[in-house]
């Protein structure tokens, strides 16, 4: 049986967002993370009325299974496993054309983990197919002649693990990174108010369709046409916790077992 839950959400990022990731991270890999985006996130989460709304629809104690789980990474490697969490954050930095101190030397393409640069006869080619964002080639170049064309973040919705487990979805961005001064084709990242737009949109839709056992990843699953637009404007009206009808349940969660394991709304 699950433990109880310390909160309705938990926020965790990796070493790489910790204090020092705005001078880039404890982490060799990490990119670096506005001071205090972690903090930002809890207070959208507490102030969205999901706390409030979970205590009214659980009875019993929270357990870890109910909590609204949000990761973030500093680098594609995931080490908080954003894929797994209900919403997933990624720091990104998407390389612009090379500048004219580019030696052509190939460094940018052997350290590639994703085979992402292809260096030419008029410098680096990028191929945004298979570019996971993870500045690399921007930090490792010995002439610092790749700029970061845009920084941002990736987002990721309705993983979970558990008896279905699921890998969660990558939304797209809402505007291109413009081919003057970076690569075309780089469309999937969102700025920290993106970010924080989508969260909150997250955390509306689940509380309306809310009902037994259905987890974040399930809705996203059912719906990825409303998933896809969590980034921009959600659609439909949203019921506040305070206008919703009340919501208990004791039937044991078919997944877990757990009796009180789930929430739902009564008929």
């Amino acid at each position: 049986m699950s433990d109880r839950a310390p909160s309705p959400f938990i926020v965790n990022g990796c070493r790489g967002t910790t204090v020092a990731s705005s001078r880039g991270g404890t982490c060799r890999f990490s990119l670096p993370v506005p001071e205090g985006f972690l903090a930002r996130l809890e207070r959208v989460v507490a102030e969205s009325g999901w706390p409030d709304f979970l205590r009214d629809v659980v009875r019993g104690p929270i357990l870890h299974h109910h909590a609204f789980r949000v990761a973030v990474s500093a680098c594609p490697n995931g080490c908080s496993r954003p894929h797994i969490a209900d919403v997933g954050i990624i720091r990104a930095w998407t390389p612009g054309r090379a500048s004219e101190a580019c030696t052509r030397c190939g460094l940018c393409e052997r350290l590639c983990p994703d085979h992402a640069m292809t260096v030419e006869e008029d410098g680096p080619r990028l191929h945004p197919e298979n570019c996971l964002s993870c500045g690399l080639c921007i930090k490792r170049c010995p002439e610092k002649a790749l700029p970061v064309a845009r920084e941002g973040w990736r987002v990721v919705v309705g993983g979970r693990l558990g008896r279905r487990p699921r890998l969660a979805t990558e939304l797209d961005g809402l505007d291109e990174v413009p081919g003057a001064s970076g690569f075309p084709g780089q469309s999937h990242l969102l700025d920290d108010d993106g970010v924080v737009r989508a969260l909150r949109n997250a955390l509306a839709w689940y509380m309306r369709e809310y009902r037994l056992h259905l987890r974040f990843g399930d809705l996203v699953a059912s719906d990825p046409a409303t998933a896809a637009r969590l980034a921009g404007t959600l659609p439909g009206p949203v019921r506040t916790p305070e206008k919703m009808p009340p919501m208990r349940f004791d039937t044991p969660d078919p997944a877990t077992g757990e009796g009180e394991g789930g929430a739902g709304q009564t008929p």
